[in-house]
């Protein structure tokens, strides 16, 4: 007898397993991928250029890359010759433990000198250019913006800081202050007009800038105020301050006067006798936006005597130059004055400020960083430079730990090592 092979007819098509080829559509489905997975992908990606690219696959891994909390960037440039017109830029991460700043190769534009970082955007310049003409450039995407040279601006003023009112890359309308040195002017510029304005100001000092709910404030030292934008004339106008001395009755202000000379007294008598403070100057006013509250943050210049000197390359003995960090939190008045109330804790939050738009990370969201300090770029101008880590001690006061941190760039102690200008970065992806 002949066996009939029986039809079990033509089995039906299995679809493609996640993550394998599809033969009759000749590609693969990465889409599935899981969050967690994704981002592991992501952190060990080479560059950032292969992280944008990523980002754009499709929307799950758009929401991966946005998810993903990137480190923050020391970078800057130094002349490397005595004519200041040959520069070479680095970049840096903040990496945890021992390793400090980790030198990496990030795209920066080449003969461009750094200037100031905002909102994912480097503010650079041609130092060879005969007009300090400003160009906006994004190391992630390699983006460019072409700014206007800022006229009224000589040739050699430095443009310490570029503060952006939002991230060009989202915002149809955008605007900047600009902040020139020694002669402290500062400048305006819309992207609607495409012009810069000059800035009218008589206060003293070197300011800091910050865009807060929809308006530039500036600060001198402890003097707040506010950038008038429409009027024929912009102008930076003083903030009418709340006074204890003058808003409290007299018991009342000398209680206030006691509590704060006792809480004085006790932070003299912290420090060693031979270690004792001849006086303090402001240095540095930065401005920067923390949880919703706008900062001031003073930065005291304290000249000390070390028998064991914490400045880089100097002997026993050397008279250093210190720093110390007051915080204010601008408490807004209903009478429209406004109120600086000292803040005594930072939380989870670390500031990082320098030749930067100065910002304010979470060190549970950013594990890189340490909660309730300060990232400080010191010794501007210096061949070498350092980043200063201080924190807030047991009297509110922010002082320096023992933790200086020196971006090593293979250039240290080079005779033919210019003056470096630094500053901090946070990339958008």
């Amino acid at each position: 007898m002949t066996k009939r092979k029986r039809d079990m007819g033509s089995p039906s098509p299995r679809p493609p397993r996640p993550g394998v080829a599809d033969p009759c559509a000749g590609t693969i489905d990465w889409s599935w991928l899981p969050a967690d997975l994704l981002s592991t992908v992501f952190k060990r990606l080479p560059s950032d250029a292969d992280r944008v690219r990523v980002g754009a696959v499709c929307t799950r891994w758009v929401a991966a890359a946005a998810a993903w909390r990137p480190r923050p960037w020391l970078v800057g440039s130094r002349a490397d010759d005595r004519s200041g017109r040959s520069v070479a830029m680095s970049s840096f991460w903040l990496s945890q433990g021992d390793d400090g700043l980790v030198q990496f190769a990030a795209a920066m534009p080449d003969g461009s000198e750094y200037l100031s970082s905002s909102h994912g955007y480097l503010a650079v310049a041609n130092p060879r250019a005969s007009t300090k003409t400003i160009t906006l450039f994004n190391p992630v995407t390699t983006r460019r913006i072409s700014l206007p040279p800022i006229s009224f601006f000589k040739k050699w003023h430095d443009v310490t800081t570029i503060v952006l009112s939002a991230d060009p890359d989202a915002a149809d309308e955008w605007s900047a202050v600009a902040i020139a040195f020694p002669a402290n002017c500062l400048a305006y510029y819309s992207s609607a007009t495409g012009v810069w304005t000059p800035l009218r100001f008589t206060a003293a000092g070197y300011p800091g800038v910050e865009h807060y709910n929809g308006r530039f404030y500036v600060a001198f030292e402890s003097q707040l105020c506010v950038c008038e934008l429409d009027v024929a004339a912009p102008a930076i106008i003083p903030l009418e301050q709340f006074d204890s001395d003058s808003d409290y009755s007299d018991n009342e202000a000398a209680a206030l006067a006691a509590i704060e000379l006792k809480q004085a007294n006790r932070y003299e008598h912290s420090w060693r006798d031979d270690e004792k403070l001849p006086g303090k100057r402001v240095v540095e006013t930065h401005l920067v936006e923390c949880d919703g509250e706008l900062l001031i943050v003073s930065v005291y210049g304290d000249v000390r005597y070390n028998s064991e000197s914490t400045c880089k390359g100097s002997g026993g003995g050397a008279i250093c130059d210190e720093r110390t960090v007051e915080v204010h939190r601008v408490e807004w008045m209903e009478d429209g004055r406004v109120k600086l109330e000292k803040e005594e804790d930072l939380g989870d939050n670390a500031l990082f400020l320098g030749r930067n738009h100065a910002f304010a990370l979470s060190a549970e969201k950013f594990p890189v960083c340490q909660p309730n300090c300060v990232y400080l770029v010191d010794l501007q101008g210096h061949p070498d430079g350092l980043v200063r880590v201080v924190d807030l001690d047991s009297y509110g006061q922010l002082t320096l730990r023992d933790e200086n941190i020196y971006p090593v760039d293979g250039m240290q102690g080079s005779p033919s090592a210019g003056w470096a200008r630094r500053g901090w970065f946070i990339p958008k992806y």
